[in-house]
């Protein structure tokens, strides 16, 4: 039996990095030929090193994580001095992070959809692993949200952080997609339309809807 040759870092790490735009692009159907020609090797060393295209993808993914949580500055969150402040920081920074890191966020998104070309069983093996780390994130976030709050006693402090991650969601899509559509703002003194519609969602979610 041949002795098994030592691994390349370097070979591994090109063809993670090219498998991840592959999959991002193209989900579960990116071809293989195509993975180890943007990495610059041979499919045969594609192989060698993930064994199959399903561990490729799980690898892949892990990769996807891996380099987010790396560079990710959670101080956007802790750091700021209200609710508002925090939400609007928080989710221009996430943009800001989409796009450089375009293929990351491209691959992590079909995870999240449950991306039907992927093979159920695999689908939901890379679902669970990026919910958990999803939620763990969002823990961390809410966390500090709930710090800057005083609840009414009777509440129950896991149902608000629920009740919050839920909320705290729709309103980062809708001032995520406020920020596509004006990609030139950057301080936050040129921010006045979304964050007075921010404001009205953290009132809300502070006072209620119901006149008391």
């Amino acid at each position: 039996m041949g002795k098994r040759l030592p691994r390349d870092l370097q070979k591994e790490k090109a063809i993670l990095a090219a498998a991840v735009k592959a999959f991002g692009t193209d989900s579960f159907r990116a071809s293989t030929d195509k993975i180890a020609e943007s990495a610059g090797v041979s499919k045969g060393s594609v192989f060698r090193y993930f064994d199959n295209k399903k561990r490729l993808y799980v690898a892949a993914v892990h990769q996807a994580m891996d380099t987010l949580i790396s560079v990710v500055d959670f101080n956007v969150w802790t750091d700021s001095d209200d609710l508002v402040s925090m939400i609007i920081r928080a989710t221009k920074y996430k943009t800001e992070l989409s796009h450089r890191y375009p293929n990351e966020f491209a691959l992590l998104t079909r995870v999240y959809t449950h991306d039907v070309n992927v093979p159920e069983k695999l689908r939901n093996e890379v679902f669970s692993t990026f919910n958990k780390w999803a939620e763990q994130t969002q823990n961390i976030i809410v966390d500090a949200i709930v710090d800057k709050m005083t609840l009414r006693p009777e509440l129950d402090e896991a149902t608000v952080k629920h009740y919050l991650s839920i909320t705290i969601q729709e309103i980062s899509k809708r001032i995520q997609d406020y920020f596509e559509k004006h990609p030139g703002l950057n301080r936050i003194e040129d921010m006045t339309e979304i964050i007075d519609e921010v404001k009205s969602y953290m009132d809300m979610v502070q006072y209620g809807i119901v006149k008391r």
